[in-house]
């Protein structure tokens, strides 16, 4: 008789996958739909957004339309006029408004119908129409909007680390890609799997070095040394910590020196602020103890698409290259490659969009490393407790006023007994 040997851990019988609906779902009544709806999203690049046409894009499951008046104001209006439902896309920007091509009602930034040109007298009732609209501010190069309840609508934050440009400083705030200038590249997955890969140290320790060879440029000259990346180490040199605004994560490392001599011990420090905000310190030239410079906002477009903006303030031209062209792929850019080289030097498109539309939760096996991608889920479970509370979510203030602060930096801890020596001595002389 031939002995059978029982085989467990097989995938036959596996209950179905799922996602976590409420963490993932943005659309207009879902709990993080209704999160983020209460913080101001970038919707355009201010640089970008002329009065020559109207601009189509898709925030949080919605379908908007950004544009400048002649007057240089913006404004964000639904997609469908509130006529006969033609998209503005095709409309005309005038210096008051925007005027539908179908029958040329006109709406100005606050959606009044300012005139329906094939009315008599320009419309006598017009005024009883009105374009659904969102609020807008501008500031650091970036229009936002405010899509939530009016009536809790909260100030435009301040960030310290883009306040105050200091002499021949300027905001960056426009992607050098075509299509994308104005309204920003769509990546089609999950918004939170590319936020949540803000808080995740130990892939950069594997992915962007073990696996896929060294993607970060200036490693080992101008940049990380090679042991920053050494996956043996990582889970010992990393700390997660809540901040005011919500969560970071500090890597130590030391940094390469001559030989026989010990370099100074450096601290890289990142930091996400909720709802889906990452700000990243520069990650090709590591200069430490100097000023932050750079925000990013991963805003969903739905439940399976998202866009990046971002807010840099620099004298440095070369400064927005490294962050825009910093990291490549077997000497690449992500949209350079082949297919085959995709496979051999996967990036974080790759493995987060391998991850799905939206990735199944109920498969993941979570480790001690993934502490960070945990406190922020907790984090962002209250916001959503919160807002169906009735309460403000962290971080939001009807009143702000003050400016917050960002932790993200690169901070030297330490230098060796015989570079403090040769400091003094130079202080001294």
């Amino acid at each position: 008789m031939t002995d059978t040997v029982s085989e467990t851990g097989t995938g036959y019988g596996r209950p179905r996958p799922s996602h976590d609906a409420r963490l993932t779902e943005v659309g207009p009544g879902t709990p993080m739909g209704e999160v983020l709806r209460r913080y101001w999203q970038p919707i355009a690049s201010s640089s970008a957004l002329t009065s020559d046409v109207p601009h189509r894009t898709r925030i949080l499951g919605e379908d908007l339309i950004v544009f400048r008046d002649g007057q240089g104001r913006a404004g964000v209006v639904f997609e469908r006029c509130a006529h006969r439902g033609s998209s503005l896309y095709y409309g005309r920007v005038e210096d008051d408004g925007i005027r539908c091509c179908y029958h040329g009602w006109k709406f100005d930034v606050q959606g009044h119908c300012l005139e329906q040109a094939c009315e008599v007298g320009g419309g006598l009732r017009r005024e009883v129409a009105r374009q659904p609209w969102y609020p807008v501010e501008e500031r650091y190069g970036l229009v936002f909007v405010y899509m939530g309840p009016p009536e809790r609508k909260p100030e435009l934050p301040r960030w310290d680390c883009l306040e105050e440009l200091e002499e021949d400083e300027s905001y960056h705030a426009t992607w050098p890609i075509p299509g994308a200038e104005v309204v920003g590249p769509v990546s089609d997955f999950n918004w939170l799997q590319a936020y949540e890969n803000a808080v995740d140290p130990v892939h950069a320790a594997w992915l962007h070095s073990a696996h896929s060879g060294f993607q970060f440029d200036g490693v080992g000259t101008i940049g990380f040394p090679e042991s920053f990346f050494d996956h043996r180490t990582i889970a010992e040199r990393v700390s997660y910590h809540r901040t005011d605004y919500g969560v970071k994560y500090v890597q130590k490392y030391q940094a390469d020196a001559p030989e026989g001599e010990e370099g100074a011990e450096l601290e890289w420090h990142v930091e996400v602020q909720v709802p889906n905000i990452i700000a990243l310190p520069d990650y090709v030239q590591t200069t430490p103890d100097t000023r932050h410079d750079l925000l990013i906002w991963v805003v969903p477009v739905d439940d399976t698409h998202q866009r990046a903006f971002f807010a840099l303030r620099s004298a440095d031209p070369g400064r927005f290259m490294r962050f825009a062209l910093g990291i490549t792929q077997n000497g690449k850019q992500q949209f350079e490659l082949t297919e085959e080289e995709a496979q051999r030097f996967p990036g974080d498109v790759e493995a987060q969009r391998s991850q799905g539309d939206i990735t199944l939760h109920s498969e993941e096996t979570l480790a001690p490393s993934d502490r960070g991608v945990v406190m922020l889920r907790r984090m962002l479970r209250t916001m959503m407790d919160d807002v169906e509370a009735g309460r403000d979510p962290q971080g939001v203030h009807p009143v702000d006023g003050e400016i917050r602060r960002v932790e993200s930096r690169i901070i030297t801890t330490s230098k060796t007994a015989a570079k403090d020596d040769a400091d003094a001595a130079a202080a001294r002389a």
